[in-house]
C-alpha cells in the first residue's frame, strides 16, 4: 500500500531515559583516563563485510583492483565482481590506501560513507576518495567506469567545489550528493527518466545526468544552505540550515511528502513540516524520515513493509 499523507509517531525516548542513564553509569569510568592510557591510544579505522569492486580499502583488495585496472586478467576482475568477504573488523592502513597528506605528513580519516555499491572517504587534509561501482557516474569522476581502487575525487578549477572543499558526502545507488564547507549542494549521477520510474533525482531542473559534481544553483539563487542531505533510490531530501526540508525526484509512493505522486525536477519544500524544528533526515529506497528537536519522527513514502513505522 502506498502512503501519501505524512503521518507522525512519537518516540518513546522519555520512557527509557532513566534506564539508559543507569546503564551508562555502569560502563562510564568515574574518572578521566590516565595520561599513560591517553598516550597509548592511536588513531584507527576499521572495515568489514563483502567488498564488491573494491569497496573495502584493504591491501589485498586494492592489489586485486590494481591488477584488474591494469588488465591483470579475468581472475582479478572475477574476484572483484564476485566479492571478497571480510567477516571481522580489519584495520585500514590509511597510508597504503590513500597515501600521505598533500604536504607529505600523515593523514587520518575524518568520515567514511558506505553507499549501496560504493564507498567514500574524507581525509583530515580535505581530500575525498570514492571507489566501487560507478555505472551511473555516481562516484563523480567524470565517467561511468567502475573505480576499483581508492581514487581522489577531483573537479575542474572552474567548479566552486575545488576551492571550498567537501564537508559531507552521501552515496546512492543511482546518484550521490555533496555538501561543501559553505553549505552549497552538489549532485551527480543519474537524474532519472520517464522510463525509470521518475525524474529529477539531482534537483537541477534540466532533466540531465552528470558524472561530475554539479552545483544545485536553484538553492544558491534562493539563498539556501544545506546542513544535511539524504539520497534514496530515486529521490533526494535536503535539510537547510534554517530547518526547512526540501525534496526532489520521483514522486511515486508519495516519497516527496507533498500529498502527490508527481515528480519534482527542483527541490521543493515539504509544506507540512514548515512549522516543525527538524534536526535530522534520513532516506530509504522509497521513503523518508525526519526527526524533530522534540523527538517526534515524521515518515512518508512507501510503507508496504512498515518502512515508515506506521501500521495501515
Amino acid at each position: 500500500m502506498n502512503v501519501v499523507a505524512i503521518t507522525t509517531l512519537r518516540l518513546q525516548r522519555l520512557r527509557v531515559r532513566s534506564s539508559c542513564a543507569t546503564y551508562l553509569s555502569t560502563i562510564t569510568s568515574s574518572s578521566p583516563p590516565s595520561s599513560s592510557l591517553r598516550k597509548r591510544r592511536h588513531y584507527t579505522a576499521y572495515a568489514w563485510g563483502t567488498s564488491n569492486k573494491g569497496t573495502i580499502p584493504l591491501p589485498e583488495i586494492i592489489e586485486e583492483g590494481s591488477k584488474a585496472g591494469a588488465g591483470g586478467g579475468s581472475g582479478a576482475t572475477d574476484l572483484l565482481n564476485r566479492g571478497t568477504v571480510i567477516d571481522n573488523p580489519r584495520e585500514i592502513d590509511v597510508e597504503k590506501a590513500f597515501g600521505s597528506g598533500t604536504d607529505g605528513s600523515p593523514v587520518t580519516i575524518t568520515h567514511m560513507e558506505c553507499g549501496p555499491t560504493g564507498t567514500a572517504t574524507i581525509l583530515s587534509d580535505g581530500r575525498c576518495f570514492t571507489y566501487g561501482s560507478n555505472k551511473n557516474g555516481e562516484l563523480g569522476h567524470g565517467n561511468k567506469k567502475d573505480i576499483l581502487v581508492p581514487t581522489q575525487l577531483t573537479v575542474p578549477e572552474s567548479c566552486p567545489l575545488s576551492e571550498t572543499g567537501i564537508s559531507s558526502i552521501k552515496l546512492g545507488n543511482n546518484f550521490s550528493a555533496i555538501i561543501d564547507k559553505n553549505g552549497d549542494l552538489y549532485t551527480f549521477g543519474f537524474d532519472g527518466s520517464t522510463f525509470s520510474g521518475g525524474m529529477g533525482y539531482l534537483g537541477h531542473g534540466d532533466g540531465k545526468s552528470y558524472t561530475s559534481p554539479k552545483l544545485v544553483e536553484s538553492l544558491v539563487e534562493d539563498g539556501c544552505h544545506a546542513s544535511q542531505v539524504a539520497v534514496g533510490e530515486s529521490h533526494m531530501t535536503v535539510l537547510t540550515t534554517e530547518g526547512e526540508v526540501l525534496t526532489s525526484g520521483a514522486g511515486s509512493y508519495g516519497r516527496l511528502g507533498n500529498l502527490e505522486t508527481t515528480d519534482q525536477l527542483y527541490l521543493e519544500p515539504v509544506d507540512m513540516l514548515v512549522a516543525e524544528d527538524i534536526v535530522h533526515i534520513s532516506c530509504g529506497s522509497s521513503f523518508t524520515l525526519a526527526l524533530t528537536k522534540d523527538g517526534i519522527v515524521y515518515g512518508w513514502g512507501q510503507n508496504n513493509k512498515g518502512q515508515v513505522c506506521i501500521h495501515i
